[in-house]
């Protein structure tokens, strides 16, 4: 009894990753990591443009709803089907494509590719993601069963053109061309089958199992094989060392996060231009610079602070070389602040206010100080920027 006892591990030394646990905390913190520095600046933006966001957001949410509720109307036809389903196909391939190093980890996948893990894990761990990440575009999906006359119905056929976008999404975003090029063709076929004959909803039904055989096999090993990637070029090489790096730190490490900042900036632009095509009023007055520069100063004073220490915490062993601070002082400063006016210049053209000078450089003004404040690390930036800018964008705009 006793020789049993002791010859029995008392704890299992064979430990299994949680290949699922590993994705979902890489999806929060790089999620997390992207909107570091935009926390506040966002919630400025969403104090300031209260208005203006809950109409747009509306006026998405309803249309595309409007759009969906047109799969269940039998009377709609092929074109209409196919415009609808291109616009959701559309809609979501760009989300998820924003969001593929966090919920697909494309770096690690030559890693994971080595370790012994299920193709069932892998696949599971990119459909999870992938429904997160469709985020508010399931609002829209919310809206057209609540309105439709028959939730089942409604049901059904939006389950199915989920599981059809989701296989085209993932079979593309992972490389695999034969997969996608399948799942698009079985997409092309439900969105083409219209009618109330007995043989359209199984030819749906077909089109969504075909989809997900092929979304299956592209998990496969071996299904898809890893690609080299290219060397830099000369030029690449002299641009990177030209900028002390801050252009490959902005390009690779930084990447994301600079793209929800431009896209941030971007997406107040076309607001503004929704807004002013809209706008039933006279638009000849109509302000576009005091939004975009109060939106550019947000999301971009803090960037030359998050790039000098970001660089100089993964190349320490360079920062006191006099040379490579002196070119990095200039790009970390220089970078940041020829997008804050790239932003400017690109709304000024669509500026009826007369006043565009004038707000931006108040704003430039903002900017500065808050690129100052940021340097020093001065954590009353924090809340100084946000509550300034949303200040002045409201005096600004009223002086209208």
């Amino acid at each position: 009894m006793l020789e049993e006892r002791f010859a029995r591990p008392a704890v299992d030394v064979r430990v299994t990753p949680n290949y699922h646990a590993i994705r979902t905390a890489h999806f929060r913190l790089t999620l997390k990591t992207w909107f570091k520095g935009l926390d506040k600046a966002l919630l400025g933006l969403a104090a300031a443009l209260t208005f203006i966001l809950t109409a747009i957001v509306a006026m998405l949410v309803i249309g595309l709803a409007q759009a969906l509720s047109l799969l269940q109307d039998a009377a709609t036809d092929s074109w209409q089907r196919l415009l609808v389903v291109a616009a959701w196909q559309g809609s979501t391939f760009v989300l998820l494509r924003a969001l593929r190093e966090a919920a697909f980890m494309p770096r690690a996948r030559a890693f994971f590719d080595s370790l012994p893990l299920r193709p069932e894990q892998k696949l599971r761990a990119d459909l999870v993601l992938a429904l997160q990440s469709y985020s508010f575009l399931w609002a829209p999906i919310a809206w057209c069963i609540a309105s439709s006359g028959q939730p089942a119905l409604a049901c059904w056929s939006l389950a199915e053109l989920t599981i059809l976008s989701l296989c085209v999404n993932l079979a593309l975003l992972r490389g695999a061309r034969r997969a996608a090029l399948l799942a698009v063709l079985a997409l092309a076929n439900f969105a083409a089958a219209h009618g109330t004959a007995a043989w359209v909803e199984p030819l749906r039904a077909l089109c969504a199992v075909l989809a997900c055989a092929a979304l299956r096999a592209a998990h496969l090993p071996g299904a898809v094989p890893l690609r080299s990637r290219p060397r830099l070029r000369a030029f690449a090489d002299r641009l990177a060392l030209g900028s002390g790096l801050v252009v490959p730190l902005l390009s690779h490490e930084l990447r994301s996060n600079l793209t929800v900042r431009l896209g941030v900036i971007a997406a107040t632009l076309a607001a503004c231009l929704t807004v002013i095509a809209l706008r039933t009023s006279d638009a000849s007055h109509a302000s576009v610079v005091v939004f975009v520069a109060a939106i550019a100063a947000l999301a971009l004073y803090s960037l030359p602070a998050l790039c000098r220490r970001t660089l100089l915490t993964k190349l320490s062993f360079l920062a006191g070389n006099p040379g490579f601070a002196r070119r990095m002082r200039f790009s970390v400063y220089a970078l940041p602040s020829a997008l804050f006016a790239a932003a400017v210049l690109a709304a000024w053209p669509f500026d009826r206010s007369g006043t565009a000078l004038r707000d931006a450089a108040v704003f430039a003004l903002l900017y500065l100080i808050g690129v100052a404040g940021a340097r020093a690390s001065l954590g009353v930036v924090t809340w100084f920027m946000p509550l300034s800018c949303a200040v002045a964008l409201i005096i600004l705009s009223a002086m209208l």
